[in-house]
């Protein structure tokens, strides 16, 4: 009986491993059984029946495809599909599928449903689809497929895909001119509110300067004109004032006006012909040979320039005594 134990143990006596499920087979009592499967463990049976092991864990499997795209372009297409079966129909599965289901069912079905997911698209809309909808739609289209088929398709990654390099080079083309025209708009838009923001700034000058000419009257300007004298005066450095404006400024401050609106009177000239100018004097400066300023020639100068203003200056409150009569002593402004 030992004897006949050990060598009938291999055919009697079955193990089913971890994360497997068994189904038996019976030759003599109706083939595979289909109301009863063997879980893990060991399990007792005749010699001449058998039990087939099916892997009831997740399982993947890699399926590398040519389809093609619409329009007729080839696309290589990766994807990875995981599946488990059904625990309760594994006998089902073995009876009408068998162990090979992997070649028979999932490669089949994953393959129609990518042909015909990818078939729908363009091609340079492939890159341009979020890879989660392609793949719910490739899922769809799987389980549509599947139908009551005891396996379960728990899901499908797309792994890559790849174009031919001509098509590559030309939708990078496509995406490198559409991001221009993007940075092209943006400048358009960046110049025009540079417009409106120097429209405003010289609206703003406009409106100031409107203000300021509004109270730019003659006693203001003769304030300005007293206060920039004393700062000139106060000056450290060398300088030579030259007085004969009509409030006693200096002539380069002279606040005198031809009476429309406070504008600037125009340049007299002296008869000989000359327009007066504090910087001309200042420029034919006379020196002697040491180079030091000729104070004799100066003089002189200084009373010739003073004659010549006495002609030009208006005649002040001395006009007030009448038309006809004229006066050769200088104004105070002059003095």
């Amino acid at each position: 009986m030992a004897i006949l134990i050990a060598l009938l143990w291999p055919y009697a006596v079955v193990t089913v491993h971890s994360g497997e499920i068994g189904v038996k087979y019976s030759p003599l009592f109706g083939g595979t059984v289909m109301d009863r499967t063997y879980s893990e463990g060991l399990h007792l049976l005749f010699p001449w029946d058998t039990i087939i092991s099916y892997n009831t864990r997740l399982q993947h499997e890699d399926i590398n495809i040519p389809v093609l795209s619409r329009g007729g372009l080839s696309v290589d297409m990766k994807v990875s599909v995981y599946f488990t079966p059904i625990v309760e129909r594994v006998a089902e599965l073995h009876k009408d599928i068998g162990p090979d289901y992997k070649e028979m069912l999932i490669r089949p079905i994953v393959s129609s449903s990518i042909r015909n997911t990818v078939g729908s698209y363009w091609p340079e809309d492939l890159y341009t689809t979020a890879p989660l909808k392609l793949q719910d739609e490739l899922m769809v289209q799987a389980v549509e497929q599947m139908a009551r088929k005891p396996v379960i398709i728990d899901s499908i990654v797309v792994r890559g895909m790849s174009l031919p390099e001509q098509v590559n080079q030309a939708i990078d083309l496509k995406f490198s001119a559409e991001q221009e025209y993007l940075r092209y708009k943006y400048v358009l838009l960046k110049a025009g509110e540079q417009m409106k923001e120097n429209y405003l700034r010289a609206e703003s000058i406009r409106m100031f300067q409107d203000i300021v000419n509004g109270g730019m009257t003659d006693a203001y300007l003769r304030w300005a004109g007293i206060e920039a004298t004393k700062e000139l005066a106060a000056s450290n450095n060398s300088k030579f004032v030259i007085m004969g404006g009509r409030d006693g400024l200096p002539v380069i401050l002279n606040m005198d006006s031809d009476g429309k609106g406070g504008a600037p009177a125009k340049k007299e000239r002296a008869p000989s012909g000359e327009t007066i100018s504090s910087h001309d004097s200042a420029k034919r400066l006379p020196r002697d040979s040491s180079g030091m300023p000729d104070w004799q020639a100066l003089k002189s100068r200084f009373e010739t320039l003073q004659n010549s203003i006495q002609k030009i200056t208006p005649r002040g409150r001395n006009s007030e005594v009448g038309a006809g009569r004229e006066t050769n002593q200088p104004t105070q402004g002059a003095q």
